[in-house]
């Protein structure tokens, strides 16, 4: 992270046929490439992407890459018909980042597939071209490598669909271990139903957790023996709203408030920014929280939640999974398969997440500090964390 959290480059777009405007933050130009997800949200500001180009710098430091953050984004209404035509504009604008140094993945209201039909259109072949660029790979071989992020990696998903959610899936489960609940009697409470939010439910559930209640921008549903909900149907479910039929005994309706008082294990945010704030933090009631939307929770909430002793983890952390992935498909000298690159994603937010817990418990400070302590110690030694535990067990970071 940029000292006082000043970006390194900021790109500006303004388009020439709609007027709105666009911008494209790179945090950090110290590394070969830059990594983070394009959104369209009526009303995004610059300032706003430059708050989550630094989340995603942490991200790259939780996980030791080499890598800066970034993020882009236009302020556009995603429902408005002409919304893939004005993001092409827009990535026609930035195209040389895209094909050097920046690495695009989708954020809010952006799909992977939307992106890549994009580049197809401005002769990119990947919007992930940075990557080959990084790894000096040729363009067979990065393709080759990039198909397996098609490959079933849970029943009916794709790797490249479940990747990130599966991270805050594993981030959940080591802190259910932690907690020392057996995932079979643990609950969660999952606030959105966008991709991100049913692929940390499939995770979830693929490893015997009840989802006790989900919400959407309309409502909650909560269920009190918890929801049977299929694996491979909820990557079918389209947008990102509760589908209407979603009904049955003891099934209850409630307004969409009602997630935050929800009793469960885990809570997750995993919509957009800022939805646990002072205003809900005293309602928790979830023994932990595993934010996986990008600053789903404010600084203030998390000092609250801190002061109740609830467990809350950064978004930069239980939010990494995306990149997690891309380290474990591309760092291997050999190409992996769906599974491996799952299995890697599970030991390495399984270790992160232990040693951060280890870390707040040790010096008594929030997940958010200790994981920040964590990133400062490993962009300082390039060792982890617990090696200088063992050496020096009086040191203070």
């Amino acid at each position: 992270m940029n000292q006082e959290d000043t970006p390194a480059l900021i790109i500006e777009y303004l388009d020439p046929l709609e007027q709105f405007h666009g911008w494209l933050v790179l945090d950090d130009l110290n590394f070969p490439m830059a990594a983070g997800g394009m959104r369209v949200q009526k009303g995004l500001t610059q300032s706003h992407l430059i708050k989550m180009a630094c989340n995603m710098t942490m991200k790259m430091r939780i996980i030791g890459l080499p890598i800066g953050g970034a993020k882009c984004g236009i302020d556009y209404d995603p429902t408005a018909p002409g919304k893939l035509d004005a993001m092409c504009r827009f990535m026609a604008a930035i195209k040389p980042c895209i094909e050097q140094n920046y690495s695009m993945g989708p954020d809010l209201n952006t799909s992977m597939a939307e992106l890549e039909e994009i580049a197809a259109r401005l002769d990119i072949p990947s919007v992930k071209m940075a990557i080959a660029q990084a790894q000096g790979m040729n363009l067979p071989d990065f393709l080759k490598r990039y198909e397996v992020l098609n490959q079933e990696a849970l029943p009916g998903w794709s790797l490249g669909r479940i990747r990130a959610g599966y991270g805050v899936g594993v981030a959940a489960l080591a802190v259910l271990d932690d907690l020392k609940i057996p995932y079979p009697r643990a609950t969660a409470a999952v606030q959105g139903f966008g991709t991100l939010a049913r692929a940390t439910i499939a995770t979830l559930l693929s490893a015997g957790v009840k989802i006790r209640a989900v919400a959407d921008v309309h409502r909650c549903l909560r269920a009190a023996e918890g929801f049977d909900l299929n694996i491979p149907v909820l990557l079918d479910h389209p947008g990102t709203t509760l589908p209407p039929d979603f009904s049955g005994p003891g099934i209850s309706s409630l307004p969409r408030t009602a997630i935050y008082d929800t009793p469960c294990d885990i809570m997750i945010p995993a919509a957009i920014e800022n939805t646990i704030t002072s205003a809900n933090a005293f309602n928790i009631q979830a023994k932990a929280v595993v934010p996986g939307a990008n600053l789903a929770v404010t600084e203030e909430a998390a000092a609250i939640l801190f002061q109740r002793r609830i467990p809350c983890l950064p978004s930069f952390l239980a939010g990494c999974g995306g990149s997690l992935s891309m380290n474990g498909l591309f760092a291997p000298d050999k190409t992996p398969g769906a599974a491996a690159v799952l299995a890697y994603m599970n030991e390495t937010m399984g270790r992160i997440v232990r040693e951060t817990i280890s870390i707040g418990r040790r010096l008594n400070i929030s997940l958010s500090a200790a994981a920040c302590k964590y990133c400062e110690h490993i962009k300082r030694s390039g060792k982890p964390y617990q090696l200088e535990l063992k050496q020096d067990a009086n040191s203070s970071l």
